[in-house]
């Protein structure tokens, strides 16, 4: 597989779970570190010529994992809103 195209697939599949969270699935990210630091090091061994345009795919992907990270963290404290609402009845101050 080449470089672009395993930064590719990631990148994909990062925008997949993305969109898995945001309806509130559950999203599983195993692998995720194995197959980066692979693209990583395809990046680095590719043809200096080639290394730019990587370098630019790499960007896009890493974005796509802020996003994750974003959607999950919202999704985490909304889950973590609706625990402590049913845990305490849903009452806030001064009730």
């Amino acid at each position: 597989m080449t470089p672009s195209l395993r930064i590719a697939n990631i990148t994909a599949a990062l925008a997949e779970a993305r969109a898995a969270a945001a309806n509130g699935a559950g999203v599983t990210l195993d692998g995720l570190v194995a197959t980066v630091e692979q693209a990583l090091r395809d990046a680095r061994t590719a043809p200096a010529a080639e290394r730019p345009a990587l370098t630019f795919e790499m960007i896009g992907l890493m974005k796509e994992l802020d996003a994750l990270v974003a959607g999950l963290t919202r999704q985490h404290h909304a889950e973590a809103q609706q625990r402590a609402a049913a845990a305490y009845g849903g009452g806030g101050r001064g009730e």
